[in-house]
């Protein structure tokens, strides 16, 4: 009896060493498919105008399926932002919180095997993104964000197998979210520095997992941004790959710039970098090939591509079962909320006080009793007939999912902001001198201010153009007063702000003194405006301030009826 036993459990350890070193042996492929910043693009059409995407999570879906036939070890990874960005998505998290999340829907029927999150997700609020994370039966790391210490918040790392093969996928966050994000949205999130993470956790892993190949995901670009002056590395791969030894593949995203390259590694071992860029119109793809002898890993090398998927057919039978939540979205996009009584016109905003203007500065001089608000053109071209009013409408005057930021300003900061804009836009006018608008024009640049009265003299030169002649309310301006200031988020805090090409105008300075940020973006408070002036059987008008004016008019009209530029806004 003890013979047998002892025979037994011999039999049993041997079926266990033969059990662990099935798949390792010979040679295994594995593929690795990745997405990142995909921001709504989850239907093949565009619900606001019905046009075919270049790019959707739809045409991205039978580009995988192809990829699944070709080699069953296959990962999917997403590199975050996949949120925000489309009609469907914002109402997904605003009329549809009470079902499951559509994206997370959506990335379980793809297979996606690990995710991170974006800025743009932090952004949205604990509300939203945790709902995405409680759906998804495949993890979201965060191998940088903490509450109080390492790995508290999300897991950091995932390990896949296939066939026999560790594939260790470490995720992480661009530490920018700790300027571009207001506070009291991004509460007690700590996002800390991914190269410094990375060397915190690249250890852990290796020593408790053993993988046999490393795999960086991160949301954050190649290389640079916009907040080395507050000590913070937006765009990490770049370094991340030569200065943190054991990495075998990094995918990235963030800077929506495609990206295929190989880097030496600090370890003298190359590091394959891909950035598939963004709206599901490429694919990143890395082929890995793993050799083991007698169950030992004797040799491994990686290739990678971008694959251009814009020409994919969408998925008809994901599109079939998602029907009848595209119907709701083009239901809810064609639903009327109300009469609009004025109608809204945005064109010319670079040159004069227009009707698209003067309905976001309503909105941000209400917040939190505002006493200036500073807003941006950000539909320079949209416009809306009076009459009624649609969630269309709606999306096509605001585009985006900007909240607003109450901040303390000085006066002084006020008036070189707007001297700051006038010189990015303007050329000094004059007898025989050229044309009146600079030439390029980003719309999305120009900063107009409601609360103060003022004019630009274009013919003076830059940096003396601005005379603010008191507060709209007719009490005195004062150059060394705080004002409570009504900003966007994206002026407030976005990585290409303009506000911080202002001299004087700090990132540091403008989180100190925020004061608080709005529970929802500025395109909800316009809908639910629209909502409650229908229950009262009363159209939505918009005020005309009327408050500011580029002087001398002759000049002016003279200088702009010759003008060919952004002809497109007048």
């Amino acid at each position: 009896m003890r013979r047998l036993f002892f025979s037994l459990t011999g039999l049993c350890v041997l079926l266990s060493l033969f059990s662990g070193c099935s798949g390792r042996r010979g040679t295994v492929e594995i593929r690795v498919v990745a997405t990142s910043d995909i921001h709504g693009r989850y239907y093949s059409t565009d619900i606001l105008d019905g046009t075919e995407r270049r790019g959707s999570l739809s045409g991205f879906s039978t580009f995988l399926g192809r990829q699944r036939k070709e080699n069953r070890n296959l990962i999917y990874l997403d590199a975050g932002d996949m949120l925000a960005g489309s009609v469907e998505a914002y109402h997904d998290m605003t009329a549809e919180f009470y079902e499951p999340s559509l994206a997370a829907t959506i990335y379980d029927r793809l297979g996606c095997d690990a995710a991170v999150l974006g800025n743009h997700e932090l952004g949205l609020g604990a509300d939203v993104y945790m709902r995405f994370i409680d759906r998804c039966p495949f993890p979201v790391l965060g191998a940088n964000l903490m509450l109080d210490s390492p790995g508290d918040f999300l897991p950091p790392y995932r390990i896949i197998e296939r066939h026999g093969v560790r594939v260790a996928v470490i995720g992480f966050t661009t530490p920018s979210v700790t300027y571009s994000v207001p506070a009291d949205i991004l509460g007690t999130v700590i996002a800390t520095d991914i190269v410094e993470s990375a060397r915190y956790w690249l250890p852990v892993i290796r020593s408790k997992e053993k993988p046999d190949i490393v795999i960086g995901l991160l949301h954050s670009g190649f290389d640079g941004g916009r907040f080395a002056e507050q000590g913070i590395e937006e765009n990490a791969a770049r370094h991340l790959a030569a200065e943190v030894p054991g990495f075998d593949i990094i995918v990235f995203g963030h800077d929506h710039k495609p990206y295929k390259g190989m880097a030496d590694g600090s370890d003298g071992n190359p590091v394959l970098l891909l950035n598939p860029g963004a709206n599901a119109e490429n694919a990143a793809v890395a082929d890995i090939t793993v050799t083991f002898r007698r169950g030992a890993l004797t040799g491994r090398s990686v290739a990678g591509l971008l694959a251009d998927i814009t020409g994919e057919e969408p998925d008809a039978e994901l599109d079939r079962d998602l029907k009848p939540r595209y119907d709701k979205v083009c239901h809810y996009a064609d639903s009327v909320i109300g009469d609009l009584g004025t109608a809204i016109d945005s064109r010319g905003a670079l040159w004069r006080a227009t009707t698209g203007m003067d309905l976001i500065h309503y909105h941000q001089m209400r917040f939190q009793a505002a006493e200036i608000s500073l807003a941006s053109p950000v539909a320079p071209d949209a416009r809306a007939e009076a009459g009624q009013f649609t969630i269309r409408d709606a999306f096509r005057i605001y585009p985006f999912e900007n909240r607003m930021v109450s901040v303390m300003m000085k006066g002084a900061e006020i008036k070189a902001i707007l001297e700051y804009t006038a010189s990015c836009f303007y050329n000094q006018a004059g007898k025989g001198t050229g044309t009146l608008l600079k030439d390029p024009v980003k719309a999305g640049h120009f900063i107009s201010a409601c609360g103060i009265d003022y004019t630009v003299d274009v013919t003076r030169k830059e940096g003396d153009r601005v005379r603010v002649v008191s507060m709209s309310d007719g009490k005195p301006f004062d150059t060394d007063r705080y004002y409570r200031t009504t900003l966007n988020s994206f002026l407030a805090y976005g990585a290409e702000s303009p506000l911080f090409d202002v001299p004087g105008i700090t990132r540091e300075n403008i989180r100190r003194r925020t004061v608080v940020a709005s529970g929802a973006d500025l395109r909800y408070y316009i809908i639910t405006d629209f909502y409650i002036k229908r229950e009262s059987g009363k159209p939505v008008t918009v005020p005309r301030y009327g408050n500011w004016s580029l002087i001398p008019v002759k000049t002016v009209q003279e200088k702009l009826s010759s003008d060919t530029l952004n002809i497109i806004l007048r």
